[in-house]
Formats: C-alpha cells, sequence, structure tokens
C-alpha cells in the first residue's frame, strides 16, 4: 500500500474511536508530503530523520512527530505493511522545558495600555478587541484557542458566565467571571454592536474590523509586537521570551494562591485602572 493510504486509515481509526487527533493527523500529512506519494516499504530510515530534524535544532516538536511517527508505524507492523520500523533507533534528549514567565504587574499594565493602544489602518485585529481579549485570557485562564471560539450565545454577560464548547477534553464547561471583567467585555460587546458587527448568536464573539473571526495567528503576531512596544523581556536565562499563553499561569497563580503571587485580582484591577 502507498503511505498516504495508509496514513489515511490510520487517522481514520484514531478518529472513529473518540480521538480528536488534530495534532498528529497534521504531523502524518507533513511526513507525506515530505516523503512523497511512495509505497509504504519503500520510505527509507534517512527520509524519516531528514523530516524529524526540520531545518532547526532539535526542539520538543522533534518528539511531538517522532511519537506521532511511532504509533503510526506500530499500526503499520500490527497490519503487516512493513516488516521493520525506520524511526531512529537512538532518540535526542529532550529541550529544557518551557518555563512560564510570571509578568510582574507594572509589565502587566504596560501590556494592557499597549493594547488599547494598538491602531493600524491595514491592521485587521484591532486594539478595542485585542485588550478586552487580553484581559480575558489573563482574568480567566482560558487557551486563547477556546477565547477565540466565543460566539455571541457563548457569552452571558448578565449572569457573568462563559460556556466553553467542547474544549481540550471535548467536554463543555462553565466558566463565571467576575463582575469587573464582565463590565469590560459588556463595554466591548456595546461596541462591536455599534460598529454593526453581525448579531448572530452563532457569530464569533471576538472579530476584526472586517467583521471575520479573529484567528490565533492574529493575537500571536500582535502580542509579539505589543511585548515589544512594552519593552518586555526575559532576564533568567530561559530559551523563550514572554508568551502569549504564559498568561494563564496568571491565573493559576489566582486560584491557588502563593506568597509570590500576591493579591493577582486586586494588581489586574489596578492594572485597568491605570491602562
Amino acid at each position: 500500500m502507498n503511505l498516504p493510504q495508509v496514513v489515511h486509515d490510520y487517522v481514520a481509526l484514531k478518529q472513529s474511536m473518540g480521538s480528536r487527533f488534530r495534532t498528529e493527523a497534521a504531523i502524518l500529512k507533513a511526513f507525506c508530503k515530505a516523503v512523497g506519494d511512495v509505497a509504504i516499504t519503500d520510505v527509507e530510515p534517512q527520509q524519516v530523520a531528514r523530516y524529524l530534524a526540520g531545518s532547526g535544532p532539535v526542539t520538543r516538536y522533534w518528539h511531538r512527530k517522532y511519537e506521532a511517527l511511532t504509533g503510526f508505524y506500530r499500526f503499520a507492523l500490527g497490519r503487516g505493511y512493513v516488516a521493520l520500523s525506520p524511526l531512529p533507533k537512538t532518540v535526542p534528549q529532550r529541550p529544557e522545558p518551557f518555563r512560564p514567565y510570571i509578568f510582574p504587574e507594572e509589565e502587566l499594565r504596560r501590556l494592557f495600555k499597549a493594547a488599547g493602544e494598538l491602531e493600524a489602518p491595514r491592521m485587521a485585529l484591532q486594539g478595542a478587541t485585542l485588550r478586552p481579549l487580553l484581559l480575558l485570557l489573563y482574568g480567566t485562564g482560558l487557551r486563547i484557542s477556546e477565547a477565540l471560539a466565543l460566539t455571541l450565545a457563548d457569552v452571558d454577560l448578565g449572569a457573568q458566565v462563559l460556556t466553553i464548547r467542547e474544549s481540550k477534553f471535548y467536554k463543555t464547561r462553565l466558566v463565571p467571571i467576575g463582575p469587573r471583567l464582565a463590565a469590560v467585555l459588556r463595554t466591548y460587546a456595546h461596541d462591536r454592536h455599534r460598529q454593526g458587527h453581525a448579531n448572530d448568536p452563532a457569530n464569533p464573539f471576538f472579530v476584526t474590523r472586517t467583521d471575520t473571526a479573529v484567528t490565533r495567528g492574529m493575537v500571536e503576531s500582535a502580542f509579539v509586537r505589543l511585548r515589544n512596544s512594552a519593552d518586555i523581556a526575559r532576564e533568567d536565562g530561559a530559551r523563550y521570551q514572554p508568551r502569549l499563553h504564559d498568561l494563564r499561569h496568571h491565573a493559576d497563580n489566582r486560584i491557588m494562591p502563593s506568597r509570590a503571587a500576591g493579591d493577582r485580582p486586586a494588581a489586574l484591577w489596578r492594572c485597568l485602572r491605570s491602562a
């Protein structure tokens, strides 16, 4: 059998068993593209090694690809499509894991202020949308994908509850929000309506200036600009600069307070008053 067909069958099997399998499917699709439309028995170890290596240093994604291919070749071996796995026998050491960045209060103040002032005529994502979105991530600990998936029907500002549908573990959950965050979102919703954006309950809550859904790529790109504009950078020797995802860790600190975390809710609203 050819490689793409076996990949198709493997992904279909996994998804029929209830797994989303999106990341693995994307990895295997990229693998097929890198190797070509060949028989699965013709895949050479050197081709697998080149795909795993990519074009840069070893990252955690190397291991993510290796794990996806390991599962795939276990499937292929079990069905007799191949006699041996072409995966490398030795695996490089995993890189140092991400160290979350906890933003000092002053940096949060600058970040939210810069978000509110973001205005660029050619940018679809404007500050009036970005600032409440970042405050939502900071205040609730939602994943960016969950926040961007919110529809108008999912945001009940009267009851101060968000409905998060089919999140990471395929379950819908309710997330309460406080009155001050609700007020921020209410102001955004009012401005959204005033600007004539679509108001069907199924429409996305966060939209661009052209009334399209905000994408993760837009937010992450804007976050890098904000981080640089606000002069925020790590000085602890970690490999990665502060990320959008790091805002979630502040929510963790508020749920389980520590001496270092301090009064996070109070810190948030001090930032709001001055941003």
